[in-house]
């Protein structure tokens, strides 16, 4: 089938076509997606100024079995290249540090986004252990509370409702295996 057939219509395949449009700051987002389900998916990315101008581009092809795999990839990537370059930028004294004002949320922490390290567990583990409070905690390893939270979850430490789990009720704690039982 040649680029200006249209699939027979005995084609059962499911058909994906998906199209999204974001507006960022002074910035539009076109994202298309397209394919069978069977073969690779066509992804585009495209994104424009407010004078029409292309500042952001991106297009290949995705095979279905990895689309999780991929998006864990590439959020993991340019969430830790966002973090890079606000780190040097801060470092550079070229944007701004100020302190936000009293009663004004924080837009971003600063490691949002940032892969977790064995050694950032392993110390997580031990402040919460020690009874450090989300917002110490927010503070010390730049992340959001459900960053937080999500974290001591994933490590058995707190349950989806976040309450503190018992040491004999963990099982692999830190390991992310961990079967996490809740008393009644």
């Amino acid at each position: 089938m040649d680029d200006n057939e249209h699939p027979p219509e005995n084609d059962h395949r499911p058909h994906l076509n998906l199209e999204r449009h974001l507006t960022i700051g002074p910035h539009v987002y076109q994202l298309t997606a397209a394919g069978t389900g069977d073969e690779p998916i066509g992804l585009s990315l495209v994104g424009w100024s407010a004078t029409g101008e292309v500042v952001s581009e991106i297009s290949g092809g995705i095979s279905p079995a990895d689309l999780a795999p991929v998006a864990d990839a590439l959020t993991s990537t340019l969430a830790g290249l966002a973090a890079l370059r606000r780190q040097r930028l801060t470092a550079s004294g070229s944007a701004a540090s100020a302190p936000t004002a009293p009663g004004e949320r924080q837009r971003r922490h600063r490691n949002q986004g940032v892969r977790w390290t064995a050694e950032d567990d392993e110390r997580l583990a031990a402040r919460h252990r020690a009874g450090a409070s989300s917002r110490e905690l927010m503070a010390e390893f730049g992340r959001s509370r459900g960053g937080i939270l999500a974290r001591l979850e994933h490590l058995g430490l707190i349950t989806p409702d976040a309450v503190p789990v018992a040491p004999a009720q963990r099982s692999g704690a830190g390991d992310g295996t961990g079967v996490v039982t809740e008393a009644a």
